[in-house]
């Protein structure tokens, strides 16, 4: 025998060897697609209704999206409202703590400096008359 008949019955061998053991391998990938294809047809019958209900969904979150929006808008129009009636109340009541104050700061400096003439007066009036007492007291003995 010749080199190349037996180099040519090695190659033989080893192809039906590989042959042989890809049978196998080739078995379940045949298996895998299968699977595959019946994936697929579920997921195609499957697929319309999911992208209806997803449709869904980004309808109601555009809606909710709005309707959030919207009533923060309106919150915030209200908020504003209510700082400037605050800021608005807070201006008055400084107005008439001031003017309040002033007429009581008046009020109350006419009073004391009243009262300090009303005593003033009583100490000379009562001093003098104590002043005649003892006058006349002493000219008695």
């Amino acid at each position: 025998m010749e080199k190349l008949e037996i180099i040519l019955i090695i190659l033989s061998v080893f192809f039906l060897l590989f042959a042989g053991l890809s049978i196998p391998f080739f078995m379940q990938i045949w298996r895998t697609a299968k699977s595959m294809a019946t994936t697929l047809q579920v997921l195609n019958q499957n697929l319309p209704a999911i992208m209806k209900n997803l449709e869904e969904i980004t309808t109601n979150i555009n809606r909710t999206t709005t309707t959030v929006d919207r009533q923060v808008e309106d919150l915030s129009l209200m908020v504003s409202r209510i700082q400037g009636a605050l800021g608005l109340v807070a201006g008055m009541e400084e107005i008439l703590r001031r003017n309040i104050r002033l007429n009581f700061v008046q009020k109350m400096r006419t009073s004391v400096a009243v009262a300090k003439g009303v005593r003033v007066f009583l100490d000379h009036l009562l001093s003098k008359r104590r002043v005649d007492r003892i006058s006349a007291d002493k000219v008695s003995q």
